[in-house]
């Protein structure tokens, strides 16, 4: 989706004989300008190298077929399937229309109070495993093998059947390379769960009071925070946008994607 320099030369041409962007899908450019703070954290970048599309000058009817496509599910990727089923199709047009008012190559400089959103404010819990419940062991679809872990805040929030987790709630889970045989086939331990080797990383999230604040409407977690550390528990930078809009289709079960299991660990 990143501009060609044909749709450059398109979005172009459309502002300087002054037509309203809003005339392609039907959409209000301003109305969208708020929910499009929500895509400019990952859209919006300097870098050469970025494989991320940008969207400026784009054409609104391009733009919202897409952002349908993603909504329907006939257009596959995980963080865009999240972020297009929250929107309304009025949201869609609004979005559409607004991109397609910005001037082609705008969208270089990420707005100041959007680095709080990539980066988040989640720090490896001090102590870890200490003070957590281990809830899970599982195999991801890449055969990597997850320990997931939930400390005792939260664990004592679901106990007490409350439907979301209390301030200061962490979860972490622990990425391990599973362990093989001589055959190269996975190893289980005598209780059936899968052997592990060697740990990749760990991925966090934690909420704590009035850490999205600020952040854009489609990003709101309830004040969750996402993270990801390396096996010496250095945060590893990635954009925690991602996370947040992966995490969106979790809304009701406070944004955790485990919480069956943990309320089944705390039975």
């Amino acid at each position: 989706m990143r501009s060609t320099k044909t749709l450059r030369t398109v979005g172009v041409l459309v502002m300087s004989l002054g037509l309203p962007a809003a005339a392609f899908a039907g959409g209000d450019a301003a109305a969208g300008k708020t929910k499009a703070t929500a895509c400019m954290a990952c859209h919006v970048s300097a870098s050469p190298t970025d494989d991320t599309p940008h969207l400026a000058g784009q054409r609104a009817t391009y733009i919202a077929k897409q952002l349908k496509a993603y909504k329907a599910g006939d257009r596959k990727q995980p963080v865009m399937n999240a972020m297009a089923g929250a929107l309304s199709e009025g949201d869609i047009d609004n979005l559409a229309a607004f991109w397609a008012a910005e001037a082609a190559g705008s969208d270089t400089t990420l707005p100041a109070d959007l680095a709080a959103v990539k980066k988040g404010h989640m720090a490896f819990p001090k102590d870890f495993p200490k003070g957590f419940i281990q809830y899970r062991t599982t195999t991801k679809g890449d055969g990597t093998i997850a320990k997931q872990w939930i400390n005792k805040t939260g664990m004592d929030a679901v106990k007490a059947g409350k439907d979301k987790l209390s301030d200061g709630s962490v979860l972490i889970v622990e990425n391990y390379v599973p362990k093989l045989d001589a055959d190269k086939k996975p190893v289980t331990e005598k209780d059936g769960t899968p052997a592990v080797d060697k740990l990749k990383n760990y991925e966090g999230m934690e909420v704590r009071a009035g850490w999205d604040k600020g952040y854009p409407e489609l990003l709101v977690n309830r004040d969750w925070n996402y993270a990801v550390f390396m096996p010496d528990k250095s945060v590893r930078e990635v954009n925690q946008a991602i996370c947040l809009s992966c995490h969106i289709p979790a809304a009701s079960t406070d944004y955790v994607f485990t919480l069956d299991k943990i309320k089944a660990k705390a039975k």
